[in-house]
């Protein structure tokens, strides 16, 4: 039986082509979204690999809808071993012109929607003997005036990611993080001929750490360059 993988962020860019490098890897994948029209592309190119691909709705921030999604992934395809959460940049402008509003869903959202999801997947991978949480992360903000949102997303992530890692090592999960130096954080970016750029390098790092060959690495943010 295939591998399963669940995806979030997989609209375009970078989170669409690591769902399809997942699936050419023979994976199995689940597109969680709340925007199936948006997801067209990636599900076309995912099972144009010959892998099954199911797209569900949801909303990775709430608890409840993840956990319907997770059931019925189950029930479609079997329990995911692959979580892969897609996180992009998202700059509000510099810190006097940030509102409450502003700083509480460019923060809170993405923080909780990996928090959410990774929950969601821990039980069916202790039962299934081990799994891997990656987060694909452009929140770079180091360095770069108006970032204030992407420095507190990229440090929580981290955080975050380090704790579970240690938690969850001993049922053979891992949890790591892939994110850019400071210098590459265009999400969209796509693999250009003649040049090695952030997006290939990312996609291979996903394809190492989803891997059999990674099942000791854990609690790592692995920065990514992006050279011309």
């Amino acid at each position: 039986m295939a591998r399963v993988a669940m995806v979030t962020g997989a609209a375009r860019g970078i989170g669409a082509d690591a769902s399809v490098r997942l699936a050419e890897d023979g994976m199995d994948i689940a597109v969680l979204g709340t925007d199936e029209a948006a997801h067209a592309d990636t599900l076309r190119r995912i099972t144009e690999t010959g892998r099954r691909c199911v797209f569900v709705a949801a909303d990775v921030a709430d608890a409840a809808s993840v956990d319907s999604a997770l059931a019925r992934v189950h029930s479609e395809l079997g329990d995911p071993v692959v979580l892969l959460s897609c996180v992009g940049a998202v700059d509000r402008g510099p810190l006097r012109e940030l509102s409450d509003q502003d700083w509480t869903e460019a923060v809170g959202g993405p923080l909780r929607g990996v928090f959410v999801t990774s929950r969601a997947v821990v039980d069916s991978m202790i039962k299934n003997g081990g799994g891997r949480i990656l987060t694909l992360a452009d929140v770079a903000g180091g360095g770069r005036p108006g970032a204030a949102r992407n420095s507190v997303v990229e440090t929580g992530l981290a955080g975050f990611t380090r704790t579970i890692a240690l938690e969850l090592r001993p049922f053979g999960i891992t949890a790591n993080v892939v994110a850019p130096e400071p210098s590459a954080t265009d999400l969209t970016a796509t693999p250009a001929a003649g040049g090695l750029t952030y997006a290939a390098g990312a996609l291979d790092a996903v394809r190492f750490l989803t891997g059999d060959g990674a099942a000791a690495v854990s609690g790592q943010i692995v920065h990514v360059a992006m050279t011309a």
